[in-house]
């Protein structure tokens, strides 16, 4: 109930509509033109990955990888709203695109129950953390823009109730989706080839 009460107070619904919208409409796109870049991408990155399957520990490191980019790029966003809102719009875009070309890349490559076991274990709490963090960078473009029109402005007040949201909820949102992510999927993908 606090979250909703919190995320109502300084996340306008149409912010984080609009934050949603962006997004699945860039998955649609990655999946409708980007599958080629990406299936080029994943044969450069398994070099790669090979080279990291041989460090102990993979998981740890793969957790903390995955927790501090996540965790840095959702507060960037956040502060980055200052200007004008642009910067969270382009990076919950390239997500999309991003999130839409890889996973249609993966389901020619390995199937739909690959892409499953892959994605929405994490996927069902860092997408929405993510959004809500732009929801709440795009809150702190329509305070700069008010000020920037020389309207009553609470930009300062609204980055530190974002500040606080991001880490009363989004951050630990985070480092839970980052456990699953690296601890977690492993496992699930084997289930999938297995079975």
């Amino acid at each position: 109930m606090q979250v909703i009460q919190a995320i109502k107070q300084n996340v306008s619904i149409r912010n984080l509509v609009l934050a949603t919208s962006l997004f699945i409409i860039a998955i649609v796109l990655g999946t409708l033109i980007g599958q080629n870049a990406a299936l080029e991408v994943l044969r450069r990155l398994g070099g790669l990955v090979e080279r990291f399957a041989r460090t102990d520990n993979l998981s740890l490191l793969l957790f903390l990888l995955i927790f501090i980019n996540n965790g840095v790029k959702a507060l960037a966003i956040i502060f980055l709203g200052i200007l004008l809102g642009i910067p969270p719009i382009l990076f919950i875009g390239l997500n999309g695109f991003i999130v839409g070309s890889v996973g249609s890349a993966l389901e020619s490559a390995m199937g739909w129950k690959y892409v499953m076991a892959s994605v929405v274990p994490h996927g069902v709490i860092e997408v929405p953390m993510l959004l809500l963090a732009t929801a709440l960078g795009l809150t702190v473009g329509m305070e700069s823009f008010k000020w920037l029109t020389r309207r009553e402005s609470r930009v300062k007040l609204q980055l530190s109730e974002c500040l606080k949201i991001y880490l009363k909820w989004i951050l630990p949102g985070l480092a839970v989706a980052a456990v699953i992510e690296a601890f977690i999927t492993d496992l699930l993908i084997g289930l999938i080839i297995v079975g």
